[in-house]
């Protein structure tokens, strides 16, 4: 897609009341007769703003680099991630190559295969970055061992920074793809860039790796490329199931402006590369190929969902009859959000794949802090407005300093549920219902769309001087 002239770019100053509120701490919102700036474009803006988010990942996860990812408390720090605790687990330390057998040492991988390919590849740079060091010797030695080696803690932490850099990347190339899918609206982008919930979940595990792949998929299909767009949803869908959510928009999206005929490329198109991808782990340990694909279906209810706070409040769910409610619940949001998808005037994939993902989270058994990321792109390309994004990630900000609380005991009277987690899951809920109830608003009448409607800068410049006082005319 070629960039947008300068002089039709949307000021946000001009077009969201919240930022032309906020404006005078950088001297107002932008003048009528302003011009571009030379250097500093939207796209370069946000992609610093993306830099500072990343280069806080590294102060924010300080503490536990320094050791507390292997002590005995990881959580009190707020530095949690998966990575760095995988590294023995899952047998990267002897770089063993993922699904194969490994006779009971290690237990069989869930990672799906580009997540499995990608923290493999991290492993072997790691090793590389270490000199090489003897794996062999380590296969005499028990895993329990390992563990507690000061040299495999150190190796571990290399394996994360090596990580973050990677996901970095993904965070990057998500922002690019966000600005320059956007049109007019680059500085849109900056929602992604600058958000809390990117920086507070960025690193936890490989979300954004799936994160990419999903809005490179609806990039290419907003720029009219339904084969790439079905490739790439294959792809993200091949890296965690959630992105099957864009693949369904762009179906009910597609139908209902009538590009049946594209939709139905994408989707042939997604099936063959989710296909593609599966061959390896079905090639290499295809006993343990469907755990790598499940859901986490037949599971017991776990942290962060309404089934998981019913549990612990001594109202569990048989794991069977749980997995049955949840996928009828989930086939009932697809449903309503076809329903919703004919009724629209103008329906965007953006939108429906804001309302797909909070009704499958909010009925799902599971949710984790980092799944906030997958909501990310797609609220902000759904409802490009910092008043509504930073409302429902306040909700994600207490969870997240809830769950991490509660795990480290300190919110917990001994043998009582925890009120303090319990509200934040249940206020996290709120937030993303009160998401979803504005993007249902502005599907219903697209003149609330931000997107939709024509930007009137005179509103927004009559805002903020009712709110801050700016002299007229600026």
């Amino acid at each position: 897609m070629p960039a947008v002239p300068s002089e039709q770019v949307v000021a946000p100053t001009r077009d969201d009341p919240f930022v032309a509120a906020s404006s005078p701490v950088v001297g107002g919102p932008l003048g009528r007769h302003a011009r571009a700036h030379p250097v500093w474009s939207a796209l370069r803006v946000v992609l610093v703003l993306v830099t500072v988010t990343g280069a806080l990942w590294l102060v924010r996860t300080a503490p536990c680099s320094e050791g507390a990812w292997f002590g005995s408390d990881p959580f009190s720090d707020l530095c949690y991630s998966d990575l760095p605790l995988r590294y023995v687990d899952e047998g990267h330390a002897e770089r063993t190559v993922p699904y194969t057998d490994t006779q009971g040492r290690y237990p069989e991988t869930a990672a799906t295969p580009p997540v499995a390919a990608a923290a493999w590849s991290v492993s072997v740079i790691t090793h590389a970055l270490s000199g090489w060091p003897d794996v062999e010797s380590r296969a005499d030695l028990p895993v329990s061992d390992l563990l507690v080696a000061p040299s495999l803690q150190t190796e571990a932490t290399t394996y994360y920074f090596v990580s973050v850099l990677l996901l970095f990347a993904c965070a990057v190339a998500t922002t690019a793809l966000i600005a320059r899918g956007s049109g007019r609206r680059p500085w849109d982008a900056a929602g992604f860039a600058a958000a809390p919930a990117l920086l507070l979940a960025g690193t936890i595990g490989w979300d954004l790796l799936a994160v990419l792949l999903a809005v490179a998929s609806w990039w290419a299909w907003h720029v009219r490329r339904p084969v790439a767009a079905g490739l790439l949803a294959g792809a993200a869908v091949a890296t965690a199931v959630w992105p099957l959510a864009v693949v369904v928009a762009m179906v009910l999206v597609g139908t209902r402006r009538g590009h049946g005929r594209d939709a139905g490329l994408s989707v042939l198109a997604a099936c063959v590369a989710w296909c593609a991808l599966q061959a390896p782990a079905l090639r290499l340990g295809a006993s343990g190929w469907w755990e790598t694909v499940n859901p986490r279906l037949g599971e017991p209810a776990g942290y962060g969902s309404l089934w998981g706070l019913a549990a612990d409040g001594g109202s569990a769910v048989d794991p069977t009859l749980l997995a049955e409610v949840a996928a009828v619940a989930v086939g009932v949001v697809v449903v309503a959000a076809a329903f919703v998808t004919w009724r629209a005037p103008s329906p965007r994939v953006a939108q429906l794949v804001v309302l797909l993902l909070v009704g499958w989270l909010v009925v799902w058994p599971v949710y984790s802090p980092q799944q906030v990321l997958w909501l990310l792109p797609f609220a902000v390309l759904a409802r490009p407005r910092w008043r509504d994004l930073l409302i429902w990630q306040a909700g994600e900000v207490l969870y997240f300093l809830a769950i991490w609380a509660h795990l480290a005991g300190a919110t917990t009277d001994s043998g009582a549920v925890d009120k303090a987690y319990g509200w934040a899951v249940v206020l996290r809920i709120a937030a993303e219902l009160y998401l979803a109830a504005v993007v249902l608003r502005d599907l219903a009448d697209p003149r609330s769309d931000p997107v939709l409607a024509p930007a009137d800068s005179r509103v927004a410049s009559r805002d903020v001087r009712r709110v801050v006082g700016t002299p007229p005319g600026v």
